[in-house]
Formats: C-alpha cells, structure tokens, sequence
C-alpha cells in the first residue's frame, strides 16, 4: 500500500506530522477524522523546505512564492471550518511553517489582530496578499463565511499557480533546443572549421561560395569575439532599459496582444485569469465594481488593463459588461457570449467560473498545439544549419577527390 505524509492539527491547534499506509487518500483523511485530528494536507511526497529556499527567504527579505500562499490558505480555511479560532489557527500555522519571511509576516498578522483589525486589514498591509485576496476574506469577514472564502481561494490560488506552471514548464524544452543550437553552432565556428581552414589552404585550389563564407564567419568570429560579445551585452541593456520604460513596456504588452500566434494565445490566457478572477469574487459576494477594481489592478499586461479601464467607468453609468467587453475587441468569442448570457440569466458568477474552466482546457491545448509546431521546425532549424557546415566544409574534399580520379 501506498505511504501517504500528512499533515493535520488538534483541537487545540496544535499542528502534527506523520505517515500513514492506507489504499487511498479518503481513508487517511477518515482514520485521521476518527483520532480527533483536522486533516491539513495530505500527499504522497513528504513535503520540506531545501536548504537553499530557506537561504532565499532570509536573503530577499519578505519574497514568499505563490504556492506558500496557497499552503497557507488552504491549511487556515481547514482550521477555521473545523471550529478553530483564528488566532489560534494563525499561531499553529506560523509554528510549523519553514520559511522565515511567512513567519514574519504570520506574527504581524497576530500582532495586528490583538489591536483590534480585521484579518482583511491586516493582511492588506503586506504585498504577499494581493487586492484580490484582500477583497475575497474581507467578504468572508462580512458575510460570516470566512472559512468558505478561504477555501474558494485556496482553490482559486492553486489552479491559477497551476496553470502558470504549465505555462512554464511548456516553453522548457523549446528553450532548451535553441541553447542547445546556438551552443552547438559556436562550438563548430570556433573548433571544427579552423581545423579544415588549414586544410583548404594546403590544397590551394578554388573554393565554393558557401565554404568561403563559412571560412570567413569562422574567421570574424574568432578575431571578433569580444565585439559581438560586446554587442549583444548591449543589445540587452537597450532592450531592457526599453522594457522597464512606460513606453517600452505599454508596446511590448501590445504586441503580446496582437501578434499573429502569440496573440492568439496570449487573448486566451488573458480571459481565463480575468474570468476566473472576477467570477471568484463575484461568487463570494463582492460587487461588480468593486470586483472589477480589483480584476483590472491584478492585470499584467497594462495594454489589456489600460483597454479595460473605459469598461470600468461604463459598468459604473449602468451599462452591461459584455457589450462593454466586445468593444475591447481583446477577448474569443465565447467568453463574449458566456457572459452575455450569464447576465441575462442572473448566473453571471457561475458563468465567468464556467466560462474560465474552457478556456483553461483551450488555452492548453492551444500550448500543446503551438509547442507540437514549435519542436519540430527548432529541430528541423538546427539540422539545416548543422548540414549546411557539413555540406560546405565537404564539397572542397570530394572535389579534389573527384579531381585525383
């Protein structure tokens, strides 16, 4: 049977570790249930901090990645549904928790709650917790369903660090190949054609024109090294000095945008955050404006942003969002008609969460379908250019070879 690592905490908050063999999860999370403990998390992989992230988290002061967040959500949403006050739940989850600069920010949390504030205004105080999360507990808070927000967060949290990920991880290996190329070209430029340069000079004879230039690539190259290395050290710095510059980073948004492919897929991954995102809130009963506030300060790309700040002043005179969105004209068509017909439904929250599940499922097989495209015209790249130095640097030997015979 499978080893299952959980972690779960005690009627009087405090927080315990262990193992346990069992077919599947349900049945740790019953046998756990049985012996009087609130199951926290549960995985078949034991779950610790590296050396170097808790390196990382002295260094660079009160950084926490995304998916400490989503642990913390999730473990305070468990805690409080079982019953837990929240002072306590936040002092277990500070005492197990490995990283240094969520234990700063965890005692501060305390610390604010003693003087009296909200767990929505102490938590708005660090940047670890974006408007988003701000506005979902501060909902919670009003509504009295704190622990229910902070499980659909935890949700929200996860799928969105998730897709990211996969994002990520889906551009690896084409990066990958064009090291790869690129390390393998300098390489024969700067060993393999000098060797039959000196060959080519012994035999004396006329050389072709692709040899020619790929003797005097080789050439410049290794006589000009420090030149090109200067060069693209500064087309670097230009680049991104342009890229930190409000203009700069306005046009590179807008091409994210509008390019012919990426385009596509950027307009696709946009809509699935700006649904998930705004549906989310509107599930837990943040009103439209305040939740489109929140949505267009989460956007990223400040070409969409600036596009979706006419929206807001509109929605706010009364008009309806999806015609407002179809003006954008940054948006696929389904997403348009989902949230039609989601305000004509009265079911506009249900239909953003909907309408963000099938443009995830899109927006992946929109990545596996550019990366299948991707892969093989790198690799087909890389074997061009590897036999045209194979082809250029042979046809002087087989020439001569022809000669002798």
């Amino acid at each position: 049977m499978p080893l299952y690592y959980y972690r779960a905490s005690d009627s009087g908050g405090n927080v315990l570790t262990g193992t346990l063999e069992a077919r599947e999860e349900r049945l740790v999370v019953q046998h756990l249930q049985q012996g009087g403990l609130i199951p926290l998390r549960i995985s078949l992989k034991k779950e610790e901090a590296s050396p170097w992230q808790v390196s990382l988290g002295r260094s660079r002061g009160r950084r926490v990645p995304l998916r400490e967040v989503v642990t913390f959500t999730q473990e305070l949403a468990a805690l409080l549904k079982a019953g837990l006050p929240l002072d306590r739940s936040l002092q277990a989850l500070q005492s197990v928790t490995t990283r240094p600069a969520m234990k700063e920010i965890l005692s501060q949390v305390l610390l604010d709650l003693q003087g009296g504030k909200n767990l929505s205004d102490a938590l708005a105080r660090h940047r670890v917790f974006s408007g988003l999360y701000v506005s979902l507990v501060q909902a919670g808070e009003t509504g009295g369903f704190l622990d229910e927000a902070l499980e659909r967060l935890g949700d929200y949290l996860k799928t969105v660090s998730d897709f990211r990920s996969y994002l990520v991880s889906a551009l690896i290996y084409p990066v990958i190949l064009v090291l790869v190329a690129c390390l393998l070209l300098t390489l024969m430029l700067l060993f393999v054609v000098p060797t039959f340069e000196e060959f080519f000079q012994q035999m004396g004879s006329d050389l072709y024109w692709s040899t020619r230039f790929l003797l005097g690539l080789s050439h410049g190259f290794r006589a000009y090294w420090w030149a090109v290395g200067l060069l693209g050290a500064l087309a670097v710095l230009i680049v991104s000095r342009l890229a930190r510059s409000p203009q700069g980073q306005m046009a590179l948004d807008r091409f994210k945008m509008t390019a012919p492919f990426l385009g596509d897929l950027s307009r696709r991954v946009a809509a699935t955050f700006f649904a998930k995102t705004l549906g989310t809130l509107l599930h837990n009963g943040v009103p439209m404006v305040v939740s489109l506030k929140v949505v267009i300060n989460a956007v990223a790309n400040r070409f969409l942003a600036r596009s979706l700040s006419g929206v807001l002043a509109n929605v706010e005179k009364g008009q309806q969002l999806s015609v407002l969105l179809v003006k954008v004209g940054l948006f696929p068509e389904l997403f348009l008609q989902m949230v039609a017909i989601g305000e004509e439904t009265g079911h506009l929250a249900d239909m953003l969460l909907s309408a963000a599940q099938t443009l995830e499922n899109d927006a992946r097989t929109a990545v596996q379908r550019l990366m299948a495209l991707l892969e093989p015209v790198l690799i087909l790249s890389t074997a061009v250019l590897v036999a045209f130095f194979i082809v250029s640097l042979m046809l002087p030997i087989l020439n001569l070879y022809e000669i002798q015979f």
